[in-house]
């Protein structure tokens, strides 16, 4: 770097030379135009040298850091907005039951009424039937399924000499009870 008396001071910064006047104006020379271009914010120029970079940005009236839109602009806003709507309806979709998954339960338990169930193992001491109906006059045949009824709070019990299962469901809160009966006789 070199200061002449008159307050101008010249340097070479990462190849390119740099010139300061004494009103305190930056530029530096283009070597693809061959020639000397004001340095101003904003235009296409090579790297400042970081001791000018403080005073050329403060002489050409512009702040080091350009401002930053409050939190409360707009522009801020309407994105966090958006992101708040968004998972809103995401927690919203997840938590509540999607009524097509009630309408299947319903219409597939329906169909299990006077259908037979195969046991296949218990679960905490209680039997475990499949889900898909059996012949009820072959040897898998453990349960026949007399009526089904809603779980919800409130809903009619199962009639006397059947026992009540149900099938879980993805998304049905309530599945339905299915009202099951023995086709095996009793042993002695």
């Amino acid at each position: 770097m070199t200061d002449s008396e008159e307050g101008t001071s010249q340097v070479v910064h990462r190849g390119v030379p740099w010139y300061r006047d004494a009103s305190g104006q930056i530029s530096f020379y283009n070597a693809d135009g061959g020639e000397w271009v004001k340095w101003a914010p904003g235009v296409d120029a090579p790297p400042v040298p970081p001791a000018w970079a403080k005073a050329g940005w403060a002489e050409a009236g512009v702040a080091m850091r350009p401002p930053r839109p409050r939190w409360t602009s707009p522009w801020r806003l309407i994105p966090t907005i958006g992101a708040v709507l968004l998972v809103g309806l995401a927690v919203v979709l997840v938590t509540r039951p999607s009524a097509h998954q009630e309408q299947k339960e319903t219409r597939i338990t329906a169909a299990l009424v006077g259908q037979c169930l195969a046991q296949h193992g218990s679960l905490d001491g209680h039997p475990r039937y499949s889900t898909q109906p059996v012949p009820c006059d072959g040897p898998e045949a453990a349960v026949k399924v007399v009526k089904v009824v809603p779980s919800s709070p409130g809903s009619p019990l199962c009639p006397d000499a059947t026992t009540g299962f149900e099938i879980p469901y993805a998304g049905v809160q309530y599945p339905h009870v299915l009202c099951l009966q023995s086709v095996r006789p009793a042993g002695p």
